[in-house]
């Protein structure tokens, strides 16, 4: 039982450590917004980002505006959360739990929102010019 104990204290630091790690690689989030998933208090975080080097200015500067811009109206996260469900199998609809699905539509709501604004000034996703990473938590 100590063991178990030890050795669940010790992943948790190391998670801990692994996500602390990434905002310190990442900076300070490009956007941090508090909303709730089925009824709990969450915060999502969004990093804009160069996957690779030569990324033009133009692009970068689309997707930060688009990041600041984006909102998630009730209608979009129903559409982003109808969309996951569309993309999940039986077995990962049934083990996700309605938190977690909304909470992963609502950041996937902003992140839409960037790669949309991007195709239209005519960086397409496919070229994956700038990413945009994701984070959140609830409690």
């Amino acid at each position: 039982m100590r063991t178990r104990r030890i050795a669940f204290l010790g992943i948790a630091c190391l998670a801990s450590a692994l996500l602390a790690g990434c905002a310190l690689v990442r900076g300070p989030a490009d956007r941090v917004d508090e909303f709730v998933a089925a009824g709990a208090a969450c915060t999502g975080s969004w990093w804009i980002g160069d996957p690779r080097e030569g990324t033009s200015d133009e692009a970068r500067v689309i997707a930060e505006a688009a990041l600041a811009e984006a909102e998630v109206s009730p209608v979009a996260l129903a559409s982003t959360v109808s969309l996951l469900n569309d993309s999940k199998n039986d077995y990962e609809r049934a083990n996700t739990s309605a938190q977690a699905l909304e909470r992963e539509a609502y950041l996937l709501t902003v992140t839409l929102h960037v790669k949309d604004q991007l195709d239209t000034a005519g960086y397409p996703d496919i070229d994956r010019v700038v990413e945009v990473w994701s984070d959140s938590a609830c409690s």
